[in-house]
């Protein structure tokens, strides 16, 4: 904007001119934060009306002045779970990310795996704070909507970082389940107090291990090493992080969360607009996605092997289910519910940083750069 303004009217404008600026253009544009808040009310029976059966929860936080709060909203379509419930993975990835726009909080996920191996979000949640209260009520929201009764989870796989209230909450609801921890989050962890190639090398030839004797020869490489190395994984339980341990029949030998981190990623730029219109291209993405897997399921008429026809079957199988579109805004149903307001800003001690902090794998990576481009500056 600061060039756009120097070359079109040889002006010069200050980066908080030109911010505030996009942001009264924005407003403009989507509307204030209170009336994007106001209205989701409305927007939770327009999702209800146009797709029956889908579990759409809106919950606030009442206070003694009579003023309401958003707390939490959480979507699952009819359609999506369906569609996940006919389908022959029990794996779902569980993860959260951080808003990055105007709206604060985080947005939580439920993303299972179809037929292909590609990302299949079943439910997400927009929540002030991921703690093991939140997750506990993700869950069990998640739980009813795909049939599954408190205390048990066999026959499911739950793959998620180590986040405390998430695996508290797994452990009280669903103990039965298993629950693998991503293994990329537990070396950035190990990282942080073994460093060096060799220790990145066979830990990575560890986790990838399928048999339990492979597992055992690399880890007792490490305890050559450093023996705290190698108690530090071990008290990691690698029954969670490596597939010489895994179960056999959920055709899924993953070992990191990968699977969310590719949906929280392809939702970067929806991360940092209005709620509602998040939301919104939230439920957009997954009806295009859908849409496109469709019409490449179509193109495979033709006789092929029949392993690839199979499950560009169970492909078919997964899509054949839509969500539908709904009204514009003006046509959302009205509801009698005191609109909530914004959620209180939650202020951290310390100055707020700007820059996303890297995770020390990055940077191990990053200095790597450096130093082979200082080797070799041609």
């Amino acid at each position: 904007m600061v060039i756009d303004i120097l070359q079109t009217y040889n002006l010069k404008a200050s980066m908080g001119q030109c911010k505030r600026a996009k942001k009264a253009a924005l407003q403009e544009l989507e509307g204030c934060l209170e009336d994007h808040y106001a209205k989701l009310w409305s927007y939770a029976e327009e999702l209800r009306r146009s797709n029956p059966g889908s579990t759409v929860r809106l919950d606030v936080n009442h206070m003694s002045d009579g003023k309401n709060y958003f707390n939490r909203f959480y979507v699952c379509f009819k359609s999506v779970k369906d569609g996940w419930i006919e389908s022959y993975r029990r794996v779902i990835n569980l993860d959260g990310c951080f808003l990055k726009g105007v709206c604060q909080g985080e947005l939580l996920s439920a993303v299972g795996r179809d037929a292909n191996n590609h990302i299949y979000p079943i439910a997400w949640a927009v929540c002030m704070v991921e703690n093991k209260e939140t997750r506990k009520w993700f869950l069990e929201l998640l739980m009813e909507a795909l049939g599954m009764v408190t205390g048990t989870g066999n026959g499911i796989t739950i793959i998620s970082d180590q986040h405390k209230g998430l695996m508290e909450a797994v452990k009280e609801l669903i103990p039965h389940v298993e629950h693998r921890q991503c293994a990329r989050h537990i070396y950035a962890n190990f990282l942080k107090r073994f460093k060096g190639q060799f220790y990145k090398k066979i830990f990575w030839k560890a986790s990838k291990s399928t048999t339990e004797q492979s597992f055992t020869f690399f880890m007792n490489q490490i305890k050559e090493v450093s023996v705290h190395a190698y108690e530090y994984l071990m008290e990691k339980d690698p029954k969670t992080w490596s597939q010489a341990f895994f179960k056999l029949d959920m055709a899924c030998d993953a070992v990191e969360n990968g699977v969310s981190e590719s949906f929280n990623g392809a939702l970067i730029h929806s991360r940092r607009r209005q709620i509602i219109t998040m939301l919104e291209e939230i439920r957009l993405f997954v009806m295009d996605r859908s849409f496109k897997m469709k019409l490449k399921g179509r193109k495979w008429e033709e006789e092929v092997c029949p392993s690839i026809k199979d499950k560009l079957d169970e492909l078919k199988e997964e899509q054949r289910y839509n969500i539908n579109p709904i009204n514009g805004s003006a046509m959302w149903p009205m509801t009698s519910y005191i609109p909530p307001l914004p959620p209180k800003k939650r202020r951290m001690p310390g100055r707020p940083t700007i820059k996303r902090k890297r995770g020390i794998s990055e940077r191990e990576e990053r200095l790597g750069k450096h130093s082979h481009k200082e080797k070799n500056p041609l």
